[in-house]
């Protein structure tokens, strides 16, 4: 499995659930951060169909791919599973979505087995992330 954070995470973020899961070698999860499979600045035009196209899986913190027809319809076409992970009111700080991510990694590895396409929100002290 491929799952690819979106430019909108800290690369140190995508480094360190890379370097974490890289001490699990038992399990096929690689962890890639979209600028560097794809380049800084890649449209979601660009790098959906390409992370469609590896059977990847996409971390985003960008809700405006699912709220943006355009954007949406582009993942449902490309059969892509993508995991929003919502903001509390006062934002994210780098600890809180460290935590958050770390907390919901077995789970967003286990939903990410079911048929595509798929979206889940995940929001801050929800106990159950969302489907779309």
């Amino acid at each position: 499995m491929r799952i690819y954070f979106d430019e909108n995470f800290s690369h140190r973020i995508a480094y360190g659930m890379r370097e974490f899961q890289a001490a699990r070698p038992s399990e096929d999860v690689t962890v890639i951060w979209n600028p560097d499979e794809f380049g800084k600045g890649a449209t979601d035009e660009e790098w959906i169909p390409k992370v469609a196209s590896k059977r990847g899986i996409i971390l985003t913190q960008d809700l405006n791919i699912h709220r943006t027809k355009a954007q949406w319809e582009l993942c449902l076409r490309n059969k892509i599973g993508v995991f929003f992970f919502k903001p509390p009111k006062r934002g994210w700080n780098h600890w809180l979505i460290v935590r958050e991510i770390v907390n919901r990694w077995e789970e967003i590895q286990s939903l990410s087995q079911q048929k595509r396409p798929f979206g889940w929100i995940i929001e801050h002290k929800k106990a159950k992330m969302k489907p779309l």
